[in-house]
């Protein structure tokens, strides 16, 4: 009985002592898997081409043959919970210099705007006129008889000859000299009608007091203008409404600019603009914008803005083609060059100075974009350091350390491809890497003896067209980067090996 007793309390300390050793190793493996190697180190060894395989010491790739790359191990902390976006990156001294990583430090500036837009001049619509027949007739002399001339109110255009123009002078004089209660309400019906034939109140006048009708008169003009087109000439008839002369006043211009719809924000009646004219280069016109057209081009993207200038006494010409320079402040707002952010198609991310050689990414809301600096809605404050330049390395460097690229969500790899999420926990050493490619028949290494992998002798095997050592003899994809094996004949796949650095039986 006593033996009995003995026996039972040396298993049951035989058991204690067991868990014991259990406990400490499970702890110890957990310890050493968060921040170092079996070895005990803070860095490991690499293939960028390939991120499973990875030893404690330098050599090269048993896949690619690529020289392994030297990484540090970070800190997983750093990762948001829920994600798979790296939080953090550290970056040495020696590093930050070969990246080119420059520190900008945020702060608040004038927000000022200034853009360029095509433009061109043009008539002012307003200041072009038609004149007119008013009557039949017949043209019987021009004075204004080039295109080109310039004219002004009370000059006279042309001399015409019209029946309608005849009977109206004589209506005019038969009301004159008649009598009656009705007299006067005769002559000023008679008078106006003189008026909408385009007579003067010194022909009329003229015509009162001589008392004699004239065969033809002269019209005389009503505007001041350049003559753009004479669309009649001496001794052609001419109906009531046909057009004679196209003219316009050219002392004012407009000038329509083309200007893109996301910058239409900075633009409002009153704003002020320079021109440059390639008639005048190294001169400068200054103008404001008078009107905003209620259209965007559907082509193009862009809305016209007019504004009007003064021709400076015929110096600058309609269709003179130039650039409107727009300028506009915003006031005050938190800016970062341009090359500091990384758009991820989702996320606009930036990369946070934390010192030390950390960098943290941060998530930021953009505002508009001026000159080379965009400003900055939320996400940073004044003081906080940003990489200017570097960014897209330091993003580089954490797609290397977790596997994928900072801001997807998609766990890392490719489109199509199998590739493995956990590419973070390092192997112990190189011959475990080897030992695992070994396990997987498949990946070739060493001398390949393609005669051998050919199982059925059909002179024909499987390989894969990314790395060319997977080869098999059945159809499947690679264990490597899941892509589907593509049959080849030995020789092919013989060649495919010697081209990219393999040893061949």
């Amino acid at each position: 009985m006593k033996n009995i007793i003995l026996k039972t309390l040396n298993g049951i300390l035989i058991l204690l002592f067991a868990l014991f050793l259990l406990t400490a190793c499970g702890k110890k493996d957990e310890t050493g898997a968060k921040g170092s190697t079996a070895s005990g180190k803070n860095y490991y060894y690499t293939c960028t081409m390939h991120p499973q395989v990875i030893s404690d010491k330098p050599g090269v790739c048993p896949i690619c043959n690529m020289e392994l790359v030297k990484k540090y191990i970070t800190d997983t902390t750093g990762q948001k919970a829920g994600t798979d976006t790296i939080q953090a990156v550290t970056l040495g001294g020696n590093k930050q210099v070969l990246a080119n990583v420059s520190i900008y430090k945020v702060k608040k500036e004038n927000l000022y705007k200034e853009f360029t837009a095509y433009s061109y001049l043009d008539f002012a619509e307003q200041n072009r006129r038609t004149i007119a027949a008013r009557f039949n007739g017949r043209i019987e002399k021009m004075f204004a008889d080039r295109t080109g001339d310039v004219i002004k109110i009370g000059e006279p255009l042309f001399e015409i000859y019209s029946p309608d123009l005849v009977q109206a002078q004589n209506e005019f004089l038969i009301a004159l000299n008649g009598s009656g209660g009705n007299r006067t309400s005769l002559v000023d019906a008679a008078r106006k009608k003189l008026e909408l034939y385009g007579l003067t109140q010194e022909q009329i006048k003229h015509l009162e007091n001589s008392k004699e009708v004239k065969m033809t008169l002269t019209y005389y003009s009503p505007f001041n203008g350049t003559v753009l087109e004479k669309k009649s000439q001496e001794g052609m008839y001419v109906n009531e409404g046909n057009s004679i002369y196209e003219i316009a006043d050219l002392s004012r211009l407009w000038n329509i600019a083309e200007i893109n719809e996301n910058d239409i924000k900075f633009i409002k009646p009153g704003s002020s603009f320079k021109l440059h004219l390639q008639a005048y280069p190294g001169e400068e016109f200054n103008g404001k914008v008078t009107f905003i057209y209620p259209l965007v081009n559907e082509q193009t993207r862009t809305l016209k803005i007019r504004s009007e200038i003064s021709s400076l006494g015929g110096k600058l010409k309609p269709q003179m083609y130039g650039e409107s320079v727009f300028n506009n402040s915003k006031g005050m707002g938190l800016t970062v060059p341009a090359d500091a952010v990384i758009f991820t198609g989702h996320r606009n991310v930036v990369w946070v100075n934390k010192g030390k050689g950390v960098f943290e990414a941060r998530d930021v809301k953009l505002g508009d974009r001026f000159d080379n600096k965009y400003e900055i809605l939320s996400g940073l404050k004044e003081g906080d350091e940003v990489a200017a330049t570097g960014g897209f390395l330091i993003d580089s460097e954490s797609q290397l350390r977790e596997g994928m690229s900072s801001g997807n969500n998609n766990g890392g790899s490719m489109p199509g491809m199998n590739m493995p999420k956990d590419n973070s926990a390092p192997m112990k050493n190189m011959q475990g890497s080897k030992s695992a490619s070994a396990g997987n028949s498949i990946v070739r290494s060493g001398i390949i003896d393609l005669a051998a992998i050919d199982a059925n002798k059909d002179g024909k095997v499987y390989q894969d067209f990314m790395d060319w050592n997977v080869i098999s003899d059945k159809p499947g994809v690679c264990p490597l980067c899941g892509m589907t094996l593509k049959q080849v004949s030995l020789d092919e796949a013989k060649n495919n090996l010697i081209k990219n650095g393999f040893k061949v039986k």
